[in-house]
């Protein structure tokens, strides 16, 4: 199928609306006026107190765990990750295909960042290619990447870091509201990371959080995000300052009140988008056991040629798309052992994914409308 090319005086629309890719869910500005009031009457704006409370306590009974701690934001909640498993010097394995922060924060801490090639349907981190990576090289972590929401191969990692003895470290930056094999994720693996930020299903503006396995490993990064401080005051291990402030957590708690209707409405624009996108675009594939929140709208275009002669004829109708994770972070995170790891499927789809505007309460009549401009690219 060929592509056709346009001028932009051919199509524009400037008297349209800009339609971005996402837009961060702003709930009811009196709901979160309540929640600021009693931070004002608290007379507590950060270093835990009850507002941050009360959030953590409910995330915690909604994924059924005791070992999640919020932090301020997703990149923190790796970089504190990567410390407690002491990654300084060592080599650990990740996806090409994610966000610069999953690597970046390793190469921060002194890591040397090893990768591996995904999958071609789920396009996540490969457990056949990492295997590939154990046998030729001393591996002392691996960091799957839950890309899109779509979970991992939870349970082969799972075996992989049992027989390898090596922790496995999840960037769920997108995942908090995944679930493999009909159960959350964070029943699997040592530790995940998540991102709270505003571009996210559930927000707090700015944030994130820890999810462990251990509560060792949880105690330790109590400490950790708090200078390193010891409850008696001492300081026995170098910290930082990571904590959530007050008025974050009220945006969270306001968020997560209206989490399921931001669920519904999103999940209805995918709906319409996989029913009128054209027939040579391609989804992210997942089991039926598993649940991928409705965060992202990745679409899979047969060529670059067509991504781009995609891009462009939205764009002058003044709708935004984004070429998520591209350049890809082997072009600059890249060591000797990653250039002898074939990256085949990551240099084959990377450069073809295309994400789609999606956000609440999105209006029909527009997502139809992204899709037919989408196949007059290709007519």
């Amino acid at each position: 199928m060929t592509c056709k090319t346009f001028k932009i005086s051919e199509l524009n629309d400037s008297s349209a609306q800009q339609i971005p890719v996402t837009r961060p869910y702003f709930p009811p500005i009196e709901k979160y006026t309540r929640l600021v009031e009693n931070v004002y009457e608290n007379g507590w704006l950060t270093n835990g107190g009850p507002v941050l409370d009360e959030l953590t306590q409910r995330l915690k009974q909604k994924f059924q765990t005791e070992h999640l701690l919020i932090v301020n934001n997703g990149t923190s909640a790796l970089q504190i990750a990567y410390k407690i498993f002491n990654l300084e010097n060592k080599n650990v394995i990740t996806s090409p295909y994610t966000f610069p922060a999953t690597a970046t924060a390793l190469q921060w801490i002194g890591a040397n960042v090893v990768h591996a090639d995904i999958c071609p349907d789920t396009w996540n981190l490969d457990p056949k290619s990492v295997r590939q990576v154990l046998e030729n090289q001393k591996i002392d972590a691996i960091v799957p990447v839950n890309i899109f929401g779509n979970p991992c191969n939870l349970a082969e990692f799972e075996k992989i870091g049992e027989e390898f003895n090596i922790p496995i470290i999840y960037d769920s930056a997108q995942a908090l509201l995944s679930k493999y094999q009909n159960q959350p994720i964070f029943n699997f693996g040592d530790v995940h990371c998540v991102s709270f930020h505003a571009t996210k299903l559930f927000h707090t503006v700015e944030g994130g959080a820890l999810v462990f396995k251990n509560k060792q490993d949880y105690e330790t990064a109590q400490k950790l995000i708090n200078f390193g401080i010891e409850p008696n005051g001492e300081v026995l291990i170098p910290g930082t300052n990571a904590k959530l402030s007050e008025l974050h957590a009220a945006m969270g708690i306001c968020v997560l009140n209206d989490i399921e209707k931001l669920i519904l409405s999103r999940e209805a624009s995918i709906a319409l988008y996989k029913k009128h996108l054209p027939n040579v675009i391609q989804f992210q594939s997942f089991s039926e056991k598993d649940y991928i929140p409705p965060m992202y709208m990745p679409a899979l275009f047969p060529s670059e040629a067509s991504l781009l002669a995609a891009e462009k004829i939205l764009l002058s109708h003044n709708i935004l798309s984004r070429r998520y994770f591209y350049p890809r972070n082997h072009k600059f995170l890249i060591d000797e052992q990653s250039l002898k790891n074939k990256l085949t499927q990551c240099d084959r789809i990377s450069n073809r994914i295309l994400c789609l505007p999606l956000m609440h309460e999105m209006d029909d009549s527009k997502t139809i409308k992204i899709c037919q401009l989408i196949e007059k690219a290709f007519n």
